[in-house]
């Protein structure tokens, strides 16, 4: 175990940045690790054939990308914390994220592991009675330092074991982040600082309905899927599930999937994209082409003429659009 070295949690926001800018000032090797849960969809580009964080960072920080998504698909069917107030499981989240960076000790020689959590700031995993569960369960009992607020906490092992001062740690507290923007002032972070972001997906509303549809309704859940559950409107009628695209991009990321899929699209006329990968009656085409001609701009027309096809069949098909009253009955 290596005293000068530590794992931190990287997210990308402020927090977890100024938690390692602390930790190297007090002359510690940090190794900053961001968790791909699957669910970030605009984090990661693909850098000499490995996911990389895309976000500009301070030249000596250097973030290393682990993919957690297998396991966290696995953990969301059932988190035994439970969610917040959507489809959030930040306590379980946290915790598989710390159980991941504690077997990454042994991989890097790091003697304990760091976060940049600050007491009161989320409801739901930063205050103290989650907050040592979180430590508990993940097995890092005692090494497990908040650095932005470990003031208010009990001695860390390292802090006892002289590896760190804990005069030179802070004592943040509570939702206001004028702290955090000083001591970024501080340090001269200022031009990597970004404004607060609506946070993790799962938060959203909208998506956290889509996703616990799929839940219920698929056998498994997939990178491809959790991505397309961001796009479009989304409809199921009994056990058919199906897509339109709303704009453009929609339309352009729908069609990335179409290998797999059987799209639908209004023909001669400008016309959203229908997207499904359930298997289909011929009444269930029907169906799905009516609801994609009543958001084309020939909604307002008797008989509609559609394309349906995959990869290995394509058929024309003519549908009076659907009303708009049918359709909010299958919307999730």
């Amino acid at each position: 175990m290596n005293k000068n070295t530590c794992i931190a949690l990287f997210s990308g926001g402020l927090d977890s940045l100024l938690a390692v800018k602390v930790m190297q000032n007090l002359g510690v090797n940090v190794i900053p690790v961001n968790f791909n849960t699957g669910f970030l969809f605009n984090a990661y580009k693909f850098e000499n054939g490995n996911l990389v964080y895309k976000e500009k960072l301070p030249d000596d920080i250097k973030v290393k990308v682990i993919d957690i998504t297998y396991d966290f698909f696995k953990m969301i069917k059932a988190p035994k914390h439970g969610f917040g107030k959507n489809l959030n499981p930040c306590i379980d989240c946290k915790i598989l994220m710390l159980k991941k960076a504690k077997e990454l000790m042994g991989v890097f020689n790091a003697g304990y592991v760091i976060t940049g959590e600050v007491i009161g700031q989320r409801p739901m995993t930063q205050n103290i009675n989650s907050m040592e569960i979180i430590e508990k369960e993940s097995g890092l009992q005692g090494f497990l330092l908040r650095p932005l607020c470990a003031k208010h906490l009990p001695e860390t092992e390292p802090e006892k074991m002289g590896w760190v001062d804990r005069n030179k740690l802070l004592d943040f507290k509570g939702r206001s982040r004028k702290p955090q923007l000083q001591l970024a002032k501080e340090f001269g972070l200022t031009e990597f600082i970004k404004p607060p972001a609506g946070g993790c997906i799962l938060t959203d509303i909208n998506y956290s309905k889509k996703l616990k549809d799929f839940l219920n309704n698929e056998n498994e859940l997939t990178k491809d899927d959790v991505f397309l559950l961001s796009i479009g409107r989304h409809f199921r009628k009994d056990k058919i599930k199906f897509i339109i695209g709303r704009n453009l991009q929609d339309n352009q990321n729908l069609l990335e999937f179409k290998d797999n899929a059987i799209i639908f699209e209004c023909k001669d006329v400008p016309s959203p994209i229908g997207f499904t990968k359930s298997k289909l009656t011929f009444y269930d085409k029907i169906f799905i082409a009516s609801a994609v001609a009543r958001y084309s701009d020939a909604k307002t027309l008797e008989k509609v003429k559609v394309v349906v096809y995959n990869k290995s069949n394509e058929e024309e098909i003519e549908v009076k659009p659907a009303s708009e009253e049918i359709l909010k009955k299958y919307r999730i």
